[in-house]
Formats: structure tokens, C-alpha cells, sequence
């Protein structure tokens, strides 16, 4: 990666042995994207090709081009998006036939906005790429380079495991994983309504309510210790388009129930066409990634079978799991809308039985409160279905 240096201009580079910044030539572009994106639409390139035809009567130039984000997100996440946005430019140019030698790059994340980032307004005009005519610098004698000693572990690699990516400092993958490279990191998903329910783990809030889930990742690594520099691993998630309202976030057991993981952030970067989740590793272990399922009025369903254990409604895509309540002979749900539902009925030996015929689909808010719309029968014909 070309990192970006700390110039007394932003962009501007500084002619070697002069002390002087370059002079600009012609006024500054500014090139802007939306939120997360990288991608140029079609009046942001209307600006390049009008700047490349601005340049053809112009001799000698250089063109310094560098990108930035908004400060939504973390330090390394910004710092790539940034410089996918300047790619997304230079690619452009070089696609409409402009000499790439004469251009520079440079990634500054979020650490240079042009405005404050308190309002969606001002952080919109920081996520841009700008780009600077300066005239071309006077060669110079470079003097001789003093000798370096490199530093081998100041970067990540990328490892890529199945469906994950894992990032992590580079030395210390190698004293991991030099015995047994293809082996030595296992990453793995559940993301589906029957492995959830045989993972064992809990399904619920303190407060009853149930989830939609992402995914539940688990984390594997030799030495199986925790880690003395920064690792991430990435996942997609499958059907985007249904998750594109839930929060998740990570999530930790407490009791029998779950509540927000505080201590690890996670990072969601969506498109038009996929959703990934990175999710920052300290040590190996298991990570549970959901939201709150939210409510509804409540639904009642009468067990009329005396074998009925648990209830749920469920659905697959998004992923989503809700637990009963029981009261006396009655379940009582919380059910929030819920597409493609299904009830879930776990019996008392333990087997589980989905039932389909029933339309859940069909529950509706009433507008009294503390009144049941739609009450549901459970009966032994339902549990012959699967």
C-alpha cells in the first residue's frame, strides 16, 4: 500500500532541496462518493473528462491525486476505502487515455477532512478524492540513501480461509503457521435456523425478545493463545438484501440469555450487490453476530397436544429465531413481522418439528391495546409435519 505523507499542503509534495511546494497550475478538483462507496457515478466522471480535456492544451504537469474518507468507521477500514477510491479514479483516467506516469497517489483515510463531522451535510464533502495540477518538478541529484534496516514485521497479510479473510500482523502468522501453513487457521459459519439450534447457544435477551442473526462465526488458530497484534476476519453474508435493515452487532452469553458485546466492534460494509462483516479478533473463540428481532402485540398459542416444550416462530432468510413464553397451558409471543415465518414447536423428548400450514403471515398489530388479534391452535395433526 502507498501511504500517504505528512506535507505541510495536503496532496502536495514538497520539491526535494528547495523548501518550497509546487505550484498549483489549475484550480483543484474534487471528485466526491457515496457513503462506503467507492464507485464514481456519472457526474463525478462528466468532472474527470472535462479535466482531462482541460489538460491537453497544458505541456507539463503532474496530477496528485488523494483520497479520504468521512470519520464514520475505524482508522484501517477508512484508510482502505480511501485508497480504493483514489484506484477507482486512476482507473478512470487511465481508461479515457490519460498518461499515468504523470499521476500520484496518495491515502489519508479520515485523517484530513475538509469539514467537521458532525452533521451528514459536512461529512458528505470529506468523502472524496481530490485531485491537484501542479507544474512539474525540476530534477533534482538525489543524494545517496543511507543505509535501512527493515523492519519485516510492521505490516499484515491477508489469508483467505474458505468464505473468510483474515488479516493479522505478518510475523506473527508465520510463527504460527511456519509448521503446518494450509492448517494452522480454521474459521467457520453457522448460518441457518436448524445449526443455530444445535450450537446450544442462547436464543434470547434478558428480556425474552429474539434475534436475527448474521452469523455465528468460530475462530481457530495454532498456539490456540491470544494475539499480541491487531487480527480481523471478514465474512459476506448471504441474501443481503434481507438484512438490509438489521443492526447487528456482536453479542456475548450472560446466563442463559445474550446482550450486546461491547468490547468488539464490528465493521458493516454493504453494496448493491453484498454485505461483509469484519470482525476484530483478540483471541480464538467462538463470535455471535445478531440484532434484536424487535416486537409486535402479543400472539397466543394454545397447546392442544400436552408434548409441546419450546415454540418458536422462524424464518431463513433473514435468519431469525423467536422463543415463547409459557403461561399456564398458553404460549405467548412477541412477534414482529417476520417474513416467510414458520413455527418451530420443540416436544418433550427433545425432537423438533417444523410446521408450515399454519400462516403466521397473517398476525397483525391490533390497534386496542393488550388485545389479540389472531390466536393459534397447536394440534397433534401439526406435528406430523416436517
Amino acid at each position: 500500500m502507498l501511504l500517504a505523507m505528512a506535507l505541510n499542503t495536503p496532496g502536495l509534495k514538497a520539491q526535494a532541496g528547495s523548501g518550497k511546494q509546487p505550484k498549483e497550475i489549475a484550480p483543484a478538483v474534487q471528485i466526491y462518493f457515496d457513503k462506503n462507496k467507492s464507485n464514481l457515478n456519472k457526474g463525478e466522471k462528466s468532472k474527470l473528462d472535462k479535466l482531462k480535456e482541460d489538460l491537453a492544451s497544458k505541456k507539463e504537469y503532474k496530477v496528485v491525486l488523494t483520497g479520504h474518507t468521512d470519520s464514520i468507521g475505524n482508522d484501517a477500514f477508512n484508510l482502505e476505502l480511501s485508497e480504493s477510491r483514489v484506484e477507482e479514479v486512476y482507473e478512470y483516467l487511465a481508461g479515457i487515455g490519460m498518461d499515468t506516469g504523470v499521476i500520484t497517489r496518495y491515502y489519508y483515510g479520515r485523517s484530513r477532512p475538509r469539514e467537521g463531522n458532525d452533521q451528514e451535510e459536512k461529512r458528505a464533502k470529506n468523502r472524496r478524492v481530490e485531485i491537484t495540477i501542479i507544474e512539474k518538478p525540476k530534477p533534482v541529484e538525489k543524494p545517496k540513501p543511507k543505509p535501512v534496516v527493515k523492519d519485516t514485521c510492521n505490516y499484515d497479510t491477508a489469508v483467505v480461509v474458505g468464505e473468510f479473510s483474515v488479516k493479522m500482523n505478518v510475523c506473527e502468522y508465520k510463527n504460527r503457521c511456519r509448521k503446518d501453513p494450509k492448517n494452522c487457521i480454521e474459521v467457520s459459519k453457522i448460518a441457518s435456523v436448524d445449526e443455530i439450534f444445535q450450537s446450544g447457544v442462547p436464543l434470547k435477551t434478558a428480556k425474552g425478545e429474539g434475534f436475527v442473526w448474521g452469523a455465528i462465526c468460530e475462530f481457530k488458530i495454532a498456539g490456540d493463545s491470544c494475539f499480541k497484534h491487531p487480527v480481523s476476519m471478514q465474512v459476506a453474508i448471504d441474501d443481503p438484501e434481507a438484512y438490509k435493515r438489521a443492526r447487528l452487532m456482536a453479542q456475548k452469553t450472560k446466563g442463559e440469555s445474550l446482550e450486546p458485546d461491547k468490547n468488539t466492534k464490528v465493521t458493516i460494509s454493504k453494496t448493491k450487490s453484498d454485505m461483509k462483516i469484519s470482525i476484530p479478533v483478540k483471541c480464538p473463540g467462538n463470535f455471535m453476530i445478531a440484532s434484536n428481532a424487535g416486537k409486535s402485540k402479543i400472539t397466543k398459542f394454545k397447546d392442544k397436544t400436552g408434548k409441546i416444550a419450546e415454540i418458536y416462530v422462524v424464518s431463513n432468510s433473514p435468519i431469525t429465531i423467536i422463543p415463547a413464553t409459557k403461561k399456564g397451558k398458553n404460549w405467548y409471543l412477541n412477534y414482529a413481522n417476520v417474513p416467510d415465518a414458520k413455527l418451530y414447536v420443540k416436544l418433550n423428548d427433545d425432537d423438533g418439528t417444523m410446521i408450515s400450514d399454519i400462516d403466521l403471515n397473517k398476525v397483525r398489530k391490533s390497534k386496542v391495546k393488550g388485545e389479540l388479534r389472531k390466536k393459534y391452535k397447536v394440534k397433534p395433526k401439526h406435528l406430523k409435519q416436517s
